[in-house]
């Protein structure tokens, strides 16, 4: 799916091995910014904590079997929500390659069908998997307070890498975010609806497409 990114931290580990941190994140305009999760964030901060210096870095495809790794800088987060705003620093050399999903704020019921597309177990490239919505909750998604987020429940079950993956429509339009494993059903997938990221975009007046 085009925009779609795979979100890679390495810093060192033990035993001299480096340690490498995945998630998902997808462009919502050509200035390159892009959405993902602010847990995804803190876990890429703890990555490279022992490095000294590093970056998240987004990675497009290139020519060939190469990809080309951009740095992000992060703009925004919200915590308690479980959300984050990056910027490229730079656009890809194949630009091409930089598509961007367009954001829908519409309320879903149950039964909606949706697409999952991501890195779900740090795969190479992005894959998709296809659910419905089954259903509404709120969570505490932050340990660090007790504020509950309006969250989607679906039923697709996906495996570490996913998280920040979009939640789309059929018409490819993304209506959430995945952020983990329902804790009270692991088949189960807890995604944040794009609401929350669009309140946070406007704030920053940071642009972003509707559908068509």
């Amino acid at each position: 799916m085009p925009g779609v990114v795979q979100l890679l931290a390495v810093g060192p580990g033990s035993g001299d091995k480096n340690r490498e941190c995945s998630a998902t994140g997808f462009l919502v305009n050509a200035a390159g910014y892009l959405l993902t999760n602010a847990h995804v964030v803190d876990e890429a901060r703890h990555c490279l904590e022992r490095s000294g210096q590093g970056k998240i870095v987004a990675k497009f495809p290139g020519s060939g079997s190469r990809a080309e790794a951009v740095s992000c800088d992060l703009v925004a987060m919200d915590e308690a929500h479980d959300i984050a705003v990056l910027k490229l620093e730079r656009l890809p050399v194949a630009e091409k390659s930089l598509g961007f999903v367009p954001l829908d704020a519409r309320e879903v019921g149950e039964g909606t069908p949706v697409a999952v597309t991501g890195h779900s177990a740090s795969t190479w490239h992005a894959a998709t998997e296809r659910g419905r919505v089954i259903g509404h909750a709120r969570l505490a998604l932050d340990e660090s307070t007790s504020e509950k987020t309006e969250v989607l429940i679906l039923g697709v079950r996906l495996r570490g890498g996913a998280s920040g993956s979009p939640v789309c429509l059929p018409s490819g339009a993304a209506i959430g975010v995945v952020s983990r494993q329902n804790p009270a059903r692991p088949a189960e997938t807890v995604a944040i609806p794009i609401r929350y990221f669009i309140d946070l975009l406007n704030r920053l007046s940071v642009r972003w497409q509707p559908p068509d």
